[in-house]
């Protein structure tokens, strides 16, 4: 019977996985099809306005392809990724590292919670002039603010992923009389994995944006600062190069974020439940 019950389960599994691939190839099928219908629209839509509201696909990536390959498009990507790094990792850190706090002491929560509201409701980038004012055109202002906007989804996720973990989980640590550190680190922080995750891969993007934007007030090197050029010399083509390798920028990232994700729901759950994991599937 036991074994009928595991040949049962292990048949189940596979179809379940099965299922989870056909899922994740068919998204990708999706997207690909979508793309694709995206630039015969945006072909077809150009042709009937000006080159200077709308160029079209071809002539915008012969345009990539030279501004990539002269090597005039590095400085500016260089500069942009590292904003963007710089500022993710640092509100990374202060996010996951006050949610936590937060989770974990009650103090801490009152102390922090109504200062994280108060900065949430400030607009962000309506600091970048006050930025600049402070620490000049470098690339320190566009740090702290791409840092200010990747901090709040970070802090939240973590707070949520350590405070929701599995009560009897809890009651199981309690009764072994593990201390906090080991709760935290051997159950509540796996808990949290999937949570943090998803809050790294918004806050990702959002340093992402928040780094161009910052880029619009005062820069001369940048994809942000390439747009406001663009703009300033009516040179649309040069714009939607810019746009183009924002794009690929935002996919690598995201893509970089997946992999690393994907490695480390395999180390803790093995290959089974990594990919059941990956597709929201408990256990």
């Amino acid at each position: 019977m036991d074994a009928a019950s595991a040949d049962t389960g292990a048949v189940e599994l596979r179809r379940l996985l099965r299922a989870l691939r056909s899922e994740a190839w068919l998204g990708r099928l999706l997207v690909i099809v979508s793309a694709v219908v995206l630039i015969v629209v945006w072909h077809f839509w150009a042709r009937t306005n000006s080159p200077l509201i709308l160029p079209e696909p071809g002539p915008v990536l012969e345009r990539l392809l030279d501004y990539v390959g002269s090597g005039r498009a590095n400085p500016h990507i260089w500069i942009t990724v590292q904003e963007i790094i710089l500022g993710f990792a640092l509100g990374g850190i202060a996010g996951i590292g006050l949610g936590t706090l937060a989770s974990e002491f009650g103090i801490a929560r009152r102390v922090i919670m109504p200062y994280v509201i108060v900065t949430q409701a400030l607009p962000k980038f309506a600091l970048a002039p006050i930025l600049v004012i402070w620490f000049g055109f470098g690339m320190t202002p566009k740090v702290i603010i791409a840092a200010l906007i990747a901090f709040f989804p970070l802090l939240e996720n973590t707070y949520l992923g350590l405070t929701t973990a599995p009560a009897e989980m809890l009651e199981l640590f309690r009764a072994l009389r593990a201390g906090r550190w080991t709760t935290l680190t051997k159950c509540k922080a796996l808990h949290a994995v999937p949570a943090v995750f998803s809050g790294l891969r918004v806050a990702l993007m959002l340093a992402l944006v928040g780094a161009v934007v910052a880029e619009y007030v005062g820069a001369n090197k940048g994809l942000g600062a390439l747009i406001i050029v663009s703009q300033g010399t009516l040179d649309t083509e040069l714009m939607f190069v810019a746009f183009v390798q924002l794009t690929v920028l935002g996919l690598l990232l995201d893509q970089a974020h997946g992999l690393v994700y994907r490695l480390v729901m395999r180390r803790l759950y093995g290959s089974v439940g990594a990919e059941m994991r990956a597709a929201g599937v408990s256990v």
